[in-house]
């Protein structure tokens, strides 16, 4: 695994374009990646994972419009490019729903035992070869 961070609060869509919501949020995935990233720029191929942590039963936003201003906001901090990106999981879960913690990143769990919001972003190798659907 290359990095692994959150970042608390609602993801605000990329159709929100020029809104100060927008804006803060890239800034905070942004500064969230950057405290947790203090190298250059990976070059290779990667594999992405977003999980958004929310409340009630529907989220806030779609998944691609969630994911977007998120692998935008890496670029030059954690990767060149985000075409570097191969492979995304991309999912959302509600906060309060059952969980298995077993083998579970303890930044996880920590989070989820806090009860706030957040999203959960994860850089990582990807799967190779990829294994298709069965």
């Amino acid at each position: 695994m290359h990095l692994e961070y959150v970042v608390v609060g609602v993801p605000i869509s990329n159709q929100s374009a020029g809104s100060s919501a927008l804006l803060n949020w890239r800034a905070a995935v942004e500064s969230e990646a950057s405290k947790n990233w203090a190298t250059t720029p990976l070059t290779g191929k990667l594999k992405a994972v977003i999980i958004n942590f929310h409340t009630g039963d529907k989220p806030s936003l779609d998944l691609d419009n969630m994911s977007k201003p998120i692998l935008d906001a890496m670029q030059n901090i954690v990767y060149r490019d985000d075409r570097q990106i191969r492979q995304a999981e991309i999912t959302h879960v509600r906060i309060d729903a059952p969980f298995v913690f077993v083998g579970a990143s303890k930044l996880i769990v920590a989070m989820v035992q806090a009860g706030n919001e957040f999203v959960y972003i994860r850089i990582d190798e990807p799967t190779d070869p990829f294994p298709l659907p069965k």
